[in-house]
């Protein structure tokens, strides 16, 4: 196996499954076999038609099926690890290859969507350079704990959307969460109240966010992350741990060590 794997810290142990899974996937480099798992990762049981989908895009890719057992072996440790680094391959491949991709993942994961679907998507596009960081402000800014009032409108309207999945998929907990994330720099008259942001105030807000100083953006989601893990001593469940990730990813940050430790580290030889 070319890549190194080291279990999380806090997860269970890797199954003997999951593990030849991996390997077999770590073997996958080819255009078809990257798509095919990428899309597959992307392919949620909790939507059906997204499978009859996945295999309209992937017909002609021989080796697709197996691919996609193999992504099924994966647990929450490392299905959002294994994501990342088949990005990083297919970040090598044509352009043609990697547009071909984003329109067939858009297909995938097209209505009836879920949360964690629109970080996904914005992570692919990112990885791809499609909206690279806007260029972040350098180290003269003021006090990096202050936050503009356009700043705070951003966070308010980008952690309104994790709420529908963190620190669970409890409607009233996330209000709850969300509340406490905006505690952080306002007080509960000021804060805006929580509601759920549209495609295009969610990408709004992840451009402001992304504009932010290289010293904020580690302050928001080490907010978000000390928010959630209140009352979960055990770890997040894994749809509120995928959506920090992916969310760490999006803004250029650090995951915080609580988070951290509930991945598994795959990194190539």
């Amino acid at each position: 196996m070319n890549s190194k794997v080291k279990p999380a810290p806090a997860g269970p142990p890797l199954t003997e499954d999951e593990l030849k899974a991996i390997e077999r996937l770590d073997r996958v480099h080819g255009v078809g076999g990257l798509k095919s798992a990428l899309l597959a990762l992307l392919a949620s049981p909790v939507v059906p038609g997204r499978l009859r989908t996945w295999r309209e895009e992937t017909v002609l890719v021989a080796e697709a099926e197996v691919i996609r057992v193999d992504i099924g072996k994966l647990g929450p440790s490392t299905r959002l690890p294994w994501f990342e680094l088949l990005l990083a391959r297919m970040g090598a491949a044509p352009l043609q290859d990697r547009q071909a991709l984003l329109r067939s993942a858009r297909r995938v994961l097209g209505p009836p969507g879920l949360p964690i679907d629109r970080l996904l998507w914005l992570a692919m596009r990112r990885h791809f350079g499609e909206h690279p960081l806007t260029a972040a402000h350098g180290a003269n800014d003021p006090d990096h704990s202050r936050l503009s009032i356009a700043e705070l409108l951003h966070v308010a309207h980008f952690t309104a959307h994790l709420a529908r999945m963190v620190p669970s998929d409890d409607p009233e907990e996330g209000q709850r969460w969300y509340a406490a994330v905006m505690a952080r720099w306002l007080k509960p008259a000021e804060t805006p109240p929580w509601q759920r942001p549209d495609v295009d105030a969610l990408v709004h807000a992840l451009n402001g966010l992304q504009g932010m100083s290289w010293m904020q953006r580690p302050q928001v989601v080490r907010t978000w992350v000390a928010a959630a893990m209140a009352g979960h001593y055990g770890g997040l469940p894994p749809g509120a741990a995928d959506a920090l990730r992916l969310s760490s990813l999006l803004l250029d940050s650090p995951m915080p060590p609580d988070l951290a430790r509930q991945y598994a580290e795959i990194s190539p030889d």
